[in-house]
């Protein structure tokens, strides 16, 4: 079992977040330590924005505790994703700062909540500070196809320009050693030849078509990518390689998102057992 922090959202109603993230890594075998950057009734996708985020300072005391009660040691991965306030990255920042004082080895991944469909739907300010201080300390990334771009400051049309995008971010970012991209289209234009793409330091990139939808139309759920990271994290825990933990995280995400019912939530609790084998 290991202990996994991770700093997202949290819904009352539906999946995304840490209400993907905390359900995922328990059924796993796996410790989740979690920390809500923002507290909503549910996901925007259900018309009505109801909650919010923590105060600054009531949220940099709960991540500063964490040093407090000498709990940074038994940690072993780190997960963040949405952020409920620019703020909220300097404390993130000086917490992963100070755990990898004490695990070394800890790997951090972070899914970059930023937006979809060409366009940003966090505040410019939050997109500004996950970039300057989160980002360069990431050793994986779990973007989709427009947050990818926007990270790679790349027009991500097509398979090769998400590849020639993921390269240019592993370049320019020397302790990110995988890129693990979601919703990349094979060949520009088309949505039915869709998939996921792991690009690494050291092997060639890896396209995952989502061949569980041959049958269906891909869909685009609320919580997909959560789910994603949170699986991956999960097999990286049990002890696969990045490689096949990439492999077999697509396809479980995939698989569950295809026998969910409708496209406002993912039919997570109904599937949680496949992930048991």
């Amino acid at each position: 079992m290991k202990q996994i922090l991770s700093i997202q959202s949290a819904v009352t109603l539906g999946f995304v977040g840490n209400s993907v993230a905390a359900p995922v890594l328990t059924t796993m075998g796996h410790h989740p330590l979690a920390v809500d950057t923002i507290a909503l009734a549910a996901h925007p996708g259900y018309g009505q924005r109801s909650g919010g985020a923590p105060t600054d300072d009531s949220f940099t005391n709960v991540l500063r505790a964490l040093s407090l009660f000498d709990a940074l040691a038994n940690i072993d991965f780190v997960i963040t994703g949405y952020l409920g306030s620019a703020h909220q990255a300097g404390p993130i920042h000086e917490t992963i700062s100070a755990w990898r004082e004490q695990i070394s080895d800890g790997i951090y991944i972070l899914d970059p909540v930023l937006g979809d469909s060409d366009s940003l739907y966090v505040k410019p300010q939050i997109a500004e500070s996950l970039q300057a201080k989160l980002l360069p300390l990431a050793n994986i990334i779990t973007p989709n196809r427009f947050e990818l771009g926007f990270l790679a400051t790349s027009k991500v049309t097509d398979l090769d320009a998400a590849i020639a995008a993921g390269q240019k971010l592993l370049t320019t970012h020397p302790r990110l050693c995988a890129v693990f991209a979601t919703g990349i289209c094979r060949k520009s234009g088309t949505l039915d030849d869709i998939g996921d793409l792991l690009i690494t330091e050291n092997d060639a990139p890896l396209w995952l078509p989502a061949r569980c939808c041959k049958t269906s139309p891909s869909r685009n759920i609320p919580g997909g990518g959560d789910l994603l990271t949170a699986v991956m994290t999960g097999y990286l825990a049990n002890g696969m390689d990045l490689v096949q933990a990439a492999g077999n995280a697509s396809q479980m995400a995939q698989r569950i998102i295809a026998n969910s019912a409708g496209t406002r939530d993912l039919s997570l609790m109904q599937h949680l057992h496949l992930l048991q084998n």
